[in-house]
């Protein structure tokens, strides 16, 4: 069957969509090919005109993060505050879409499983260790750590895998989480030099 230019774009967005709703509820591994067509309405045989495989769909969900993510985000809106407090709202920021998008429940039960189905060119171009993004993220916002870079990028990683552990913490989550943020960052965050906007116009 032949789509029109329209039709396929407004396809390939739904199939996406649909893998990100698969991906936080049943996991990739639970989703088929067969699955994805037919959620959007198509058969099979048509699903290959768009991705090469269900791996290569959810590889697609990278394309859909907006560009200036919420970390960055949150960095621009605060530049006036204090360095600490600016990155506050940064690891604040970034807590709070991953717990809307549900979006680490995907990356801790499927992404390695994801990683391995994709050519190394793919994973070279647009997928790298977790610490060297929020290494690269903490140094272009002109925040050094004190006990250096390393356990700076490891604490925040920390900090923001508690999402995961909502619920086993409890209704007092967003207060432990506020007091263990504030807590890191006032401890080894000190300013160096404004880079921010440098960065933000490198992307």
């Amino acid at each position: 069957m032949a789509f029109s230019e329209e039709q396929n774009e407004s396809i390939r967005k739904e199939l996406i969509r649909e893998a990100r709703h698969c991906g936080v509820t049943i996991g990739m591994r639970k989703t088929s090919v067969e699955q994805l067509a037919e959620a959007v309405g198509i058969s099979k045989g048509s699903f290959y005109k768009f991705f090469d495989s269900g791996a290569a769909v959810f590889a697609a969900l990278e394309d859909t993060i907006p560009r200036a993510t919420p970390w960055q985000q949150a960095l621009r809106d605060n530049a006036a505050l204090p360095p600490a407090e600016r990155a506050e709202a940064a690891i604040f920021g970034m807590c709070r879409w991953l717990s809307e998008t549900r979006a680490l429940v995907f990356i801790e039960n499927d992404a390695e499983f994801l990683l391995r189905r994709l050519p190394q060119e793919v994973k070279s171009a647009h997928y790298h260790d977790d610490e060297v993004h929020i290494r690269a993220l903490l140094e272009g916002s002109g925040l050094q750590p004190k006990g250096g870079m390393a356990l700076a990028a490891a604490t925040v990683r920390g900090l923001i895998l508690t999402v995961s552990h909502q619920e086993q913490i409890g209704e007092l989550y967003p207060k432990v989480l506020e007091t263990l943020v504030r807590g890191a960052c006032k401890t080894f965050l000190k300013f160096v030099k404004e880079t921010l906007w440098r960065l933000l116009g490198n992307l």
